[in-house]
């Protein structure tokens, strides 16, 4: 075939493809259910809530103050709204919020099940559902019953529960029995009201957080994994995760026009820890933010700039490093910006072992997708 036909079937064929993608339907709305690796600030607006972080350093990359995310800048949630061309969400309990392209429910310390956390002003995801109700109310009386449902049909639910219930209860057959039941009628009851795309993400290894290696370290524990993380810790988060893995492939089985994605963070997460350079980072074991080990035994915050105080006295030195994206951890038990960035890309490109049935970039085929995120 001559040189210049080649050229003009491969120019056409693009022309196509770019015309496709035009004329497909723009995701109209996002909301967001889960706990302190979502939460957009949800916590703030509790009255006597004792998980927040709606003070400095919090936001000091991306927002430049405080937002009450527990990171220095974005979250999964935002990177995936930008991506979908959408406004960053505001948390349902925000004044005067505008709700047009959806909301924000996480709640920092929330978990599956109402009693966990239940004295520290958390919102379980029950409660969460009730929100999501008031919202979906308010729809229909300021924009009618057809939008509504047009506005649920073009949306897609983001969830990430469980790690609060399994780091404040004795772990067992039935906790996880418990847990999966009430994702399970979580997804189903979104899934009623018209949402049929929706990404699970899968609990992060918790074994694995500056919080958990400081506590090992004072402990003398030396059963850890070459990673350095507390192996038992994570052999409980990958059990719960294939529970996990099992029910989406039970929803989708039951509901076959339901569109649902598991998003696994372990393996992305462990790869940077074996080789934190290849990756970006240069720190991948302590946190930019706290102090003592691994810059973990003191709260990231300023309390002084708040009206909440943690309740132990400063032990150590504050520390708050001068680049975060450096860091794969912000605080504690939290990622940096830059962290949530690397393995958002990785939802979105990843392989089989990250995300099933398929990545993101599948998973939103026949939507027009603004913002794409590059190769990791």
């Amino acid at each position: 075939m001559e040189p210049f036909k080649v050229l003009v079937i491969v120019l056409v064929a693009c022309i196509s493809i770019s015309q496709a993608a035009s004329t497909n339907p723009p995701v109209q709305g996002l909301f967001v259910f889960g706990d302190s690796a979502l939460d957009g600030g949800q916590n703030t607006y509790i009255p006597g809530s004792k998980i927040v972080s709606a003070i400095p350093p919090y936001g000091k990359t991306y927002f430049s103050k405080p937002t009450g995310r527990w990171t220095d800048g974005r979250t999964i949630a935002d990177f995936l709204a930008q991506a979908l061309g959408l406004p960053l969400l505001p948390p349902f309990l925000e004044p005067g919020a505008n709700f047009s392209s959806g909301v924000n429910f996480a709640s920092a310390g929330a978990g599956l099940l109402d009693e966990t956390n239940a004295h520290q002003g958390v919102i379980s995801m029950k409660q969460q559902l009730r929100q999501f109700h008031n919202v979906t109310n308010e729809y229909k009386k300021e924009k009618g019953v057809e939008f509504t449902n047009q506005l649920l049909r073009n949306s897609v639910a983001l969830f990430s529960m469980g790690a609060n219930d399994i780091a404040n209860a004795v772990p067992s057959s039935f906790l996880f029995q418990e847990m999966i039941q009430a994702y399970s009628s979580a997804i189903q009851e979104i899934y009623n009201y018209g949402i049929k795309h929706i990404i699970i993400l899968l609990a992060p290894p918790i074994g694995c957080t500056p919080n958990l290696r400081a506590v090992s370290a004072q402990s003398r524990n030396t059963n850890l994994t070459p990673e350095g993380c507390i192996g038992i810790i994570n052999t409980l988060v990958d059990s719960y995760n294939t529970k996990l893995l099992n029910l989406a492939v039970k929803l989708h089985n039951d509901y076959r026009d339901l569109n649902i994605a598991t998003l696994n963070p372990s393996p992305i997460i462990l790869n940077v820890l074996r080789n934190p350079q290849k990756y970006g980072f240069k720190e991948a074991e302590k946190a930019c933010c706290g102090g003592g080990p691994f810059n973990a035994a003191e709260f990231c915050g300023d309390a002084d700039k708040h009206d909440w105080k943690p309740n132990h006295k400063n032990k150590y030195t504050k520390f708050v490093c001068n680049n975060p994206k450096d860091y794969l951890y912000f605080d504690s038990n939290h990622f940096t910006e830059a962290g949530y960035w690397f393995v958002m890309k990785n939802f979105w490109h990843g392989s089989y072992n990250i995300a099933r049935p398929s990545n993101l970039n599948f998973f939103f085929q026949g939507f027009n997708i603004p913002n794409p995120p590059p190769m990791p």
